[in-house]
C-alpha cells in the first residue's frame, strides 16, 4: 500500500493563494492595503480578527514574496501565561504557530528555524518547501509553537538547540536568548537536545517543575491536565526542582516523576529510554504491553477513535515494532500480523475484534 503523501509546509488556503509570478506592491500600495485591512478588522469579534489576520498573511506573502511582517504588540502580563492561554491543544486541527499575538496555520511536520541575527523565523517542511517569517526586533519577542493530535514538529532554537514536540503540545520560546540565562516553557511532550553552553542554564518550565540543564538529551512529559509529570535523561545530568519540595540530580537512564496533587517525587533508574522516545522517529516500540493500550497510543498518533472491546483486549499482551509514518489501514494491517485481532473498516468506523488462535 502506498504511503499517504506529505501535507506541504503551506497551509491549503496558503497554497491556493501562493503563486509565482505575482507583481510586488510598492510601499505606498502595502501600507494602503494594510489601512484596509485594519479598518475592516477594527470592530469585528476578536476570533474573527485571528482569521482575517490568517489571511491577511498570506496576502503580504504573495505581494512582498517569502517575507511577512508582523506588528508588534506589547504584553501587559507574562509572556508565557499569555501565550498559553491564546490556543487550546485539544481543539486544534492544524499546527500553529503564534508570534506575540499573531497566529500562522501551518502543515504537517514543519521544522521552526529561530534566526536572531534577522529578526526572522523560517519554516520548512521534509520536502523542502520553506518561508520566512520577519518578527518585531527587540529581545522580548516571543513565539509559541502548538502541535495538535496526530502531529508533531520541531524548534531549532537561536542556540541550536533542538526540540521536537509530540502531539497535543505547546512550546512557548523567545526568539532571543538574555546574557543570562536560556529559558522555555513546555506544556505536553517534548525530547530536548540541548546545546551545551557551560556560562548560560537552559530551563524548561512546566506547570509543575523547573528543568535547569547546561547542555544534553532528555525527554519531559508534562500534560497540563494530568497530576503526574516526567523527566527521563538520556545524556548529561538535570537538576529538577518540583513545585513543592528538594532539587534533584539526576543521572542518564533515570526517570525522575512529580506528582503535583501529592507532592511526592519518585525516582526510577536502569530505565530503558528507547520506546519513550521513539516516536520522534515515527516508530511504536511495543514491550509487552497490552492490545487496549496500544490501540489507545495508535488512536492518538492518527487522531481517530476505534471501536473496541477495552477488557476483551486488556488480556492480549504483544511486543513488537509498528511504522507510524505509514497510513491507518497499513499499520492496522501490519498490527493483526502480531495480535489475535479482526478488524472490520466500513469507513465511518473501524471495528476491532478478538479472534481465537485458528481464526488467526
Amino acid at each position: 500500500m502506498e504511503k499517504e503523501k506529505e501535507i506541504p509546509v503551506f497551509s491549503e488556503t496558503s497554497q491556493r493563494i501562493l503563486k509565482e509570478g505575482e507583481p510586488i506592491l510598492s510601499s505606498k500600495e502595502k501600507e494602503k492595503m494594510w489601512a484596509n485591512i485594519d479598518r475592516r478588522t477594527r470592530h469585528i469579534p476578536r476570533y474573527m480578527q485571528r482569521s482575517t489576520w490568517y489571511v491577511a498573511a498570506s496576502i503580504a506573502i504573495v505581494a512582498i514574496g517569502s517575507w511577512v511582517l508582523l506588528f508588534n504588540s506589547p504584553f501587559t502580563s507574562n509572556p508565557y501565561t499569555r501565550l498559553s492561554e491564546m490556543v487550546n491543544v485539544d481543539t486544534l486541527k492544524s499546527t500553529q504557530l503564534y508570534i506575540e499575538n499573531q497566529q500562522i496555520e501551518l502543515g504537517e511536520q514543519v521544522e521552526i528555524h529561530c534566526l536572531p541575527s534577522t529578526n526572522q523565523v523560517e519554516v520548512s517542511s521534509p520536502d523542502g518547501a520553506s518561508f520566512k517569517l520577519s518578527v518585531p526586533s527587540g529581545k522580548g519577542t516571543y513565539m509559541q509553537l502548538a502541535v495538535p493530535k496526530g502531529k508533531r514538529a520541531q524548534v531549532i532554537l537561536a542556540d541550536k538547540s533542538k526540540i521536537t514536540l509530540r502531539a497535543q503540545s505547546k512550546l512557548i520560546f523567545p526568539l532571543h536568548f538574555t546574557e543570562k540565562k536560556r529559558e522555555v516553557k513546555l506544556e505536553g511532550e517534548a525530547y530536548m537536545q540541548i546545546s551545551h553552553n557551560e556560562h548560560q542554564q537552559f530551563i524548561t518550565q512546566t506547570n509543575t517543575m523547573e528543568i535547569c540543564v547546561l547542555g544534553t538529551e532528555f525527554l519531559v512529559v508534562a500534560y497540563p491536565h494530568s497530576q503526574e509529570q516526567s523527566v527521563v535523561l538520556v545524556k548529561g545530568s538535570v537538576q529538577i526542582t518540583p513545585q513543592k519540595g528538594k532539587a534533584v540530580t539526576i543521572s542518564p537512564n533515570q526517570k525522575y516523576t512529580y506528582n503535583s496533587s501529592t507532592s511526592k517525587a519518585s525516582l526510577l533508574s536502569n530505565v530503558d529510554a528507547t520506546p519513550m522516545v521513539s516516536w520522534k522517529e515515527n516508530l511504536l516500540i511495543i514491550q509487552n504491553q497490552s492490545l487496549g493500550e496500544v490501540l489507545k497510543t495508535i488512536e492518538g498518533y492518527y487522531n481517530v477513535s476505534f471501536n473496541y472491546n477495552w477488557n476483551e483486549l486488556q488480556s492480549i499482551h504483544i511486543t513488537g515494532k509498528l511504522d507510524v509514518s505509514v497510513s491507518l489501514n497499513e499499520i492496522l494491517e501490519n498490527l493483526s500480523k502480531i495480535a489475535p485481532i479482526k478488524i472490520e473498516n466500513n469507513r465511518k468506523t473501524i471495528k476491532i475484534e478478538k479472534t481465537n488462535l485458528k481464526e488467526h
